[in-house]
């Protein structure tokens, strides 16, 4: 096992070192393409695939609806699954509060015999001027399998 961690390791520190020579030495437009190359080839490998919902859309920030109904659904559906829930007031609702997984965590689902993991991810965006306050944002990330 540790001969594996060592091995991790080597690997690990190799790409690093192949990426700052990438970052440093390769003119941007060559950096670019090799990015997109890689990025095609890791989506062959990787078996999932990623839906972002955010919790703000538009000019005006107006909350997502989209997010909503999931913030909803995992209330009804998943939310006794989480080990970290918060409670939040929902205007023009049927149900004025609703308990939805909390930032960061994470819950299994199934819908129609396919598995989904359901996150709620909540980002720290860096702050312009002398704001005083910090600004997140957040999104719920939807994970399935590609053969679902």
């Amino acid at each position: 096992m540790n001969k594996l961690w060592a091995q991790f390791g080597s690997i690990l520190a190799t790409i690093m070192f192949v990426y700052a020579i990438i970052e440093r030495f390769l003119p941007p437009a060559f950096r670019d393409t090799l990015q997109i190359s890689t990025q095609k080839v890791l989506n062959l490998l990787y078996p999932y695939i990623q839906i972002t919902f955010h919790e703000f859309s538009g000019e005006r920030l107006k909350r997502s609806e989209a997010y909503t109904f999931i913030q909803t659904y995992l209330s009804e559906n998943s939310s006794q699954l989480a080990k970290r829930l918060k409670a939040e007031v929902m205007k023009d609702s049927q149900n004025p509060l609703v308990l939805s997984i909390d930032d960061d965590e994470e819950v299994t689902d199934e819908f129609q015999g396919v598995k989904l993991w359901w996150a709620a991810i909540k980002i720290e965006t860096s702050s312009h001027g002398f704001s005083s306050f910090s600004n997140y944002k957040r999104y719920y990330k939807l994970t399935f399998h590609k053969k679902a």
